[in-house]
Parts: structure tokens; C-alpha cells; sequence
């Protein structure tokens, strides 16, 4: 019988999955007590090097505390079957560390319900590119390219639901060899970690089948980029409170517009790599504008009532921010949002008008008269004191330093490399 191997890890600052494994003989002591880690390693970056700049240097350590619940496990043939184990990062004696995107998720979950008595529901969409498919042609959204992919969808949600949980859809998307799949709605916690192990579960499948799966945001300057949707909800209690009368109530107007005037900080923690720009385009469905519209997908965040039940409300009523992508790490993307509505919130802001037009197809004087503004064109444009100040106040000082580093390495490798090299390089990762 082949070894049955334990990964322990978690996403670290570049929205890579890291940690560590142990044999079978071992899940068990490993799940109750966890393992050693070192505090530097959150900060490797997608090429494999570590920022010179970043806090932590050759010292310290800290802890890898696994979440049982939070886990898959591959069963193979004729290789090792594997269980991923999702984990916190903590101090050595297993107190909470500054540094663990998961932990400042569950902070600003917790904050929001406290100052306000909301909570959110989140489904994420992930769009990604398999190429080794053995098809002609990739017809969107059709049957073939959807009877072509269901090997893998097949393998995917066996392993989830073995889990626990499942997908909403898995879809054939625009590009050649582009599938979507959706989550289901559920706490932001939750959410998050069923987004790392879905993404791994995808990949891992691909990997058996002689497939491999990518979440780069842009494979190619010809291709068609794959970008993550975040559909979130408002709730007190059992009532969703997201939208009044085919708008927004007044605490989601608030929470949105505290979303548009924080969107370069919180387009820092979402498209965090510097290929992530290379989608923003006009009129490409990204949402590049920073603006809001009902149903409209070239709004940064795009406002979706869907049906009225019989007593006027609308119970599945969502908004959707749309300028995200897979080199997140989902934690501190979700964080960010939170953070950025619930300042919204506490600040009474009025609730944004809807953009019912593609804002790229305005002249620019309409465009400005209306407030439209493109969203920030490059990952340098971002790393400036005054977005950096407010992803300060979002996740403190000593997490903040940790994640800058990551991302002035990313401008760093990008100055040193064309697009294609690079792109080239980051497939393999993401």
C-alpha cells in the first residue's frame, strides 16, 4: 500500500499555498500540536526569492496551526494519496501572530458585526485556462467545450464534496480551454478557505489527468484574462438588507461607496501581481472604472437584485466586486473589502449612483463631470504612502510591512523581465 502524505499550509502574502508535509504516521500528533515555520517564508514570492526588504529576515519562528475541518484529500491509483490541511499562522505557543491573513479575516469579520450588527455572505467566481484538452475548438458556454471539461469537473467535486461542500457551476468561459467555476454563498471565513482548497483540489485533478489548470490573470496578451468575481451580501440576522426597491439600502450604499473611495488600496490586496494589470482594459468586462451600476459588468462593482419575493423584499440580492484575481491571497482581499465597507459605514457615506452605461464609450468630459475615474494602471502606481497608509489601518503596521515587501519584489522582477518572460513564469505558479 503507497504512503499517505499530510500537507499542513495555509496562502501566504503572494497568494501561494506553502507548508509543510508529513507521512500518515504523523497526521495525527501534527493536527493536535502543528509544526514549526519560519516567518520569512510568508513573504517568498512567486519566483522563488525572498524580499530583501522584508521584516523578518533569518530570525524568529513561529507556528503552523492546522484547521481539520478545513481540508481535502486526493486519493490516487498508483501515487501517494495527499491531504491539504488548511492552518493559522501563530506564535510559537500557538498565541495569535500580527502576520496571519486568516486571523485579520476573522478580526474584521468580528469588528463588522460588532460596530454594526452586519454580517456578509460571499460566493466567489473563479475564471482559469486548462490547456492538454484534447478538443478542436473551445465553443463558449456550449455543451462540447462543457462534455470536454467534465472529466475534471467530475474529479473536482468529488474531492469537495468528500469535503463537505460543493460548487455552484463549472463553466465553460469566452477563451480557449477557459472554465468558471462558482461558489456557494457562505460566511467570509468560510468562504476563504473553500476558495484555497477548490483552487488546489482544480489543480491537483488537472495534474492527474495530464492537464494543467492556470489562474493567471492574463496567460497572454492575446488571450482572454481570468479575473475572480466576488458576489457578497448584506445581512442582519436572518434578512438579506442589500438592496431596497431595485438600489441599495442605505447601509449597503454606505458600505459600497466606502468600497469606490477606498479602491486603490483595496485594488492592492486584490490584483496584487504586476500581470493582474494587464487585464484592465476598457470594455473588456473587468470593471475598470471606479463606479458602481445595476447589472452593468463594466463597473467596478456591479449591483444584482435578482427576483422579488412576495413580500417585496429581495432575498437573493447581491453586489459584485469584479476587479479581483487569483494572486490574491483571498483572506486579505476579503479583508480588505470588509475593511473598506465598514469604513463606509461608520462614516454615513451617501450611497453611489448607478452607472447604467459603459463608462469607456463617455467622452471624457461626461466622464468627468460624473466623477468616473480609471482604476490605477500598474502595481507601481499603488505602492505610495497614502494607499500604503490605509492598508496600514486596514492590517496593521507589522502585516503591512510584510506585504509591501511582497510587492515591491513583484515590481522589482517585473522592471527586470518582459511580459512574456514573466507570464511564462507566473503560469506555473498560479
Amino acid at each position: 500500500m503507497s504512503e499517505h502524505f499530510c500537507f499542513i499550509g495555509n496562502q501566504e502574502l503572494n497568494g501561494i499555498v506553502r507548508g509543510r508535509s508529513v507521512p500518515s504516521a504523523r497526521r495525527e500528533a501534527v493536527l493536535a500540536s502543528g509544526l514549526p515555520w519560519v516567518p520569512a517564508n510568508i513573504t517568498i514570492g512567486a519566483l522563488n526569492t525572498l524580499p530583501p526588504d522584508n521584516p523578518f529576515g533569518p530570525i524568529g519562528e513561529i507556528r503552523l496551526v492546522p484547521i481539520p475541518e478545513a481540508s481535502i484529500t486526493f486519493t490516487r491509483d498508483k501515487t501517494p494519496a495527499y491531504d491539504i490541511v488548511l492552518c493559522e499562522f501563530a506564535q510559537s505557543d500557538g498565541s495569535t501572530w500580527t502576520c496571519c491573513p486568516r486571523t485579520a479575516l476573522k478580526r474584521a469579520i468580528a469588528d463588522l458585526k460588532e460596530t454594526t450588527g452586519l454580517a456578509l455572505k460571499v460566493a466567489l467566481e473563479h475564471e482559469f485556462t486548462v490547456t492538454g484538452l484534447d478538443t478542436l475548438d473551445h465553443i463558449a458556454f456550449s455543451p462540447s467545450a462543457g462534455r470536454v471539461g467534465a472529466p475534471l469537473a467530475e474529479r473536482v467535486l468529488t474531492i469537495l464534496e468528500e469535503a463537505g461542500f460543493t460548487l455552484d457551476q463549472f463553466v465553460a468561459e469566452y477563451g480557449p480551454g477557459q472554465y468558471e467555476i462558482a461558489g456557494q454563498p457562505t460566511d467570509p471565513l468560510a468562504a476563504a478557505d473553500r476558495t484555497v482548497l477548490t483552487l488546489e483540489a482544480i489543480r491537483g485533478a488537472a495534474s492527474d489527468l495530464g492537464l494543467h489548470a492556470s489562474f493567471l490573470p492574463k496567460p497572454s496578451q492575446k488571450q482572454v484574462g481570468n479575473g475572480v468575481h466576488v458576489h457578497f451580501s448584506l445581512w442582519r440576522g436572518d434578512e438579506n438588507v442589500t438592496v431596497d426597491s431595485e438600489w441599495l439600502s442605505g447601509d449597503a450604499g454606505a458600505f459600497l461607496a466606502g468600497l469606490l473611495e477606498a479602491a486603490a488600496p483595496l485594488t492592492l490586496l486584490s490584483t496584487t501581481s504586476p500581470n493582474s494589470f494587464a487585464r484592465y482594459k476598457p470594455q473588456s468586462w473587468v470593471g475598470t472604472y471606479i463606479c458602481a451600476g445595476l447589472r452593468n459588468r463594466e463597473t467596478m462593482v456591479r449591483v444584482v437584485p435578482r427576483q422579488q419575493d412576495a413580500t417585496g423584499a429581495y432575498p437573493a440580492a447581491s453586489m459584485e466586486y469584479r476587479t479581483s484575481d487569483a494572486t490574491a491571497n483571498v483572506y486579505l482581499m476579503l479583508t480588505a473589502l470588509i475593511r473598506a465597507g465598514l469604513d463606509g459605514v461608520k462614516a454615513g457615506l451617501a450611497s453611489p449612483q448607478s452607472v447604467d452605461q459603459d463608462p469607456a464609450t463617455l467622452d471624457p468630459e461626461t466622464r468627468s463631470s460624473m466623477g468616473l475615474h480609471h482604476l490605477p494602471s500598474s502595481l507601481d502606481t499603488l505602492l505610495v504612502d497614502s494607499v500604503s497608509a490605509r492598508v496600514d489601518d486596514w492590517l496593521g503596521p507589522e502585516l503591512t510591512a510584510a506585504y509591501l515587501s511582497c510587492r515591491r519584489n513583484d515590481a522589482r522582477h517585473a522592471e527586470e523581465m518582459d511580459f512574456d518572460a514573466m507570464a511564462q513564469k507566473l503560469n506555473v505558479v498560479f
